[in-house]
């Protein structure tokens, strides 16, 4: 990305500089790691802690586009003088929630943007400074492709991926937002929707994965057509077959009609 000049720290020309590099695509549950690289200006620094905050863009509950702090980390070594004309490099290792947005699926942009913002702050009654944001990559779990290539095998392909406020009601969630993968039917049959949407519901043991028409109008989920779920493990991946389910999901009787 380049070193990004700080200004408000110090006077204009006494800025310190700063550069955020990300180390590699990250998962779900998987480790974010990467360096935050200082440079000092024309006089010592004091820096308290430097974080990395998470964000997603999302649509709101009043369908407009939002940013949604998925997770923050912390850059290490904390509180340390920065002196003049110094470089530090600082590292950040740390697991992402289960719960984070993939924004890639097989290798494949689903036009869902994670991005992650270092965040400076240099003593008490100092609410930071936003230096630098870079996109931040997240691939789909294996479980997730592999499901998804199974619905692609009864035709419906995944098209992209949507992040919305809410919640699934009656489950745990830790994060406040939904993805929905969006899936287009390619291949026409009775009682067959011309599109799904597909939510996992992610956490350390697996998924729980649910399916319904698609209803891209809707923004609440108690406002779109009921949804079929069933529940699949992590280890399950290369030794279960879901087929059985995925068409369970597609099958007679007909799909409920749109609410």
């Amino acid at each position: 990305m380049g070193f990004k000049r700080l200004f408000g720290v110090g006077d204009t020309g006494d800025a310190i500089e700063v550069d955020t590099h990300i180390l590699g695509p990250a998962l779900p549950g998987g480790e974010l790691r990467g360096e935050v690289l200082l440079r000092g200006g024309r006089r010592d620094t004091y820096i308290d802690y430097v974080d990395l905050h998470v964000h997603v863009r999302c649509t709101d509950h009043d369908g407009r586009q939002s940013t949604y702090e998925v997770d923050t980390h912390s850059a290490e070594p904390g509180r340390l003088t920065l002196r003049k004309g110094e470089e530090r490099r600082l590292t950040f290792s740390q697991r992402l929630p289960w719960e984070t947005p993939p924004s890639e699926l097989g290798g494949r942009a689903l036009g869902v943007a994670l991005s992650v913002r270092s965040r400076i702050t240099r003593g008490d009654g100092d609410d930071g400074i936003d230096v630098d944001e870079d996109l931040l990559h997240v691939s789909a779990l294996p479980l997730h492709e592999t499901l998804l290539d199974l619905f692609a095998e009864e035709g419906y392909l995944c098209d992209a991926a949507e992040v919305v406020e809410g919640d699934v009601p009656g489950t745990e969630q830790r994060l406040g937002i939904i993805q929905t993968f969006l899936l287009t039917g390619h291949v026409p049959g009775p009682h067959r929707p011309d599109a799904l949407e597909v939510t996992f519901q992610t956490n350390a043991v697996g998924a729980m994965v649910h399916v319904r028409r698609a209803a891209p109008d809707e923004r609440y989920w108690e406002d779109k057509p009921p949804a079929r779920r069933f529940p699949a493990a992590h280890h399950e991946v290369g030794t279960v077959d879901w087929r059985p389910q995925v068409r369970e999901m597609l099958s007679s009787p007909a799909w409920p009609a749109d609410r």
